[in-house]
């Protein structure tokens, strides 16, 4: 275990404010495609293939046998449906933790990313911060850690999305995961935080979180190379 500890990556980033439900979502959106940009799953930025994508379907006729064309769309409309069942679960439930699988199996991994957002002070109105604002500060922090570069190619893998919920949320896309044990995985770890100095709003204990269950998206984002 002290190994696999030692291993792990860790980057917090600590804002100075609350944050809305929404803007952990979009939190957890943009972490998800830029991994899966810098692992090298994804040919350009999730941004740059959606515009790509349009701009060749409104000037060239697409043969639908291009395997380069239905690959890409293919792994768009994965990632798109994740996106959107996402903002669906974060309206139903807090989301303490999200876990970014990525080839191998559950059990065994090839990579694995956490998001923690346990000690986020979440609230709604307008004294929280603005989400480009924090976004900017995550990726900055991401970038000085560099904690998804790796100078190995990295193969072509699926990525699993669970997330960590309420049992009683309601959420029907998502599949509860009863089987998901502690991985020995080495394990990369982005801690968004509030800062309590500046955060008067009460946060989650470890005992609010015992009602809550992992849930597995039901599709796979495959990645893709031009």
């Amino acid at each position: 275990y002290l190994n696999v500890a030692q291993e792990e990556g860790c980057v917090n980033v600590v804002f100075p404010g609350t944050v809305t439900q929404e803007g952990c979502c979009r939190f957890v959106s943009e972490i998800l495609k830029c991994i899966l940009y810098q692992r090298q799953q994804l040919p350009m930025t999730y941004d740059q293939l959606v515009y790509s994508q349009r701009k060749q379907q409104a000037s060239v006729p697409v043969h639908s046998a291009d395997m380069d064309w239905r690959k890409c769309q293919q792994t768009l409309q994965e990632l798109e449906e994740v996106l959107q069942q996402l903002e669906v679960l974060f309206s139903l439930s807090r989301v303490p933790r999200v876990l970014l699988l990525m080839g191998g199996s559950l059990v065994l991994p090839k990579e694995l990313y956490e998001i923690n957002m346990e000690s986020l002070a979440s609230s709604g109105g307008s004294q929280c911060l603005r989400v480009s604002s924090c976004l900017r500060q995550i990726f900055r922090t991401l970038f000085v850690a560099d904690l998804l570069s790796d100078a190995r190619p990295v193969r072509l893998m699926p990525t699993t999305v669970l997330v960590l919920a309420h049992r009683d949320c309601g959420v029907g896309w998502f599949h509860p995961n009863s089987n998901l044990k502690s991985q020995l995985v080495k394990k990369q770890i982005i801690v968004l935080s509030s800062d309590p100095n500046v955060c008067k709003e009460p946060r989650a204990e470890g005992s609010d979180w015992e009602d809550y269950v992992w849930f597995q998206a039901p599709v796979t984002i495959k990645g893709f190379s031009n």
